[in-house]
């Protein structure tokens, strides 16, 4: 989990394996705000991580931009 309570989940489904990311207060296991499918764990992982890092970039970004007005 980062600082914006967002966590990743990684299970397999019968023949794939399935990523998503929701928020930690607030889950919605219908309707998280992303996901994806992949044909390997590590690959999932992979995405789930890159997802979480774009997504504490743009809020690091977003902050900066914030102070500097």
């Amino acid at each position: 989990m980062n600082d914006n309570h967002l966590h990743a989940r990684i299970f397999r489904t019968s023949d794939q394996w399935y990523a998503d990311v929701d928020d930690e207060l607030d889950p919605q296991p219908d309707n998280p705000l992303w996901y994806g499918s992949y044909t390997t764990q590590p690959a999932a992982l992979e995405a789930a991580c890159t997802h979480l890092a774009a997504l504490e970039a743009a809020c690091t970004h977003l902050a900066a931009l914030q102070a500097a007005s």
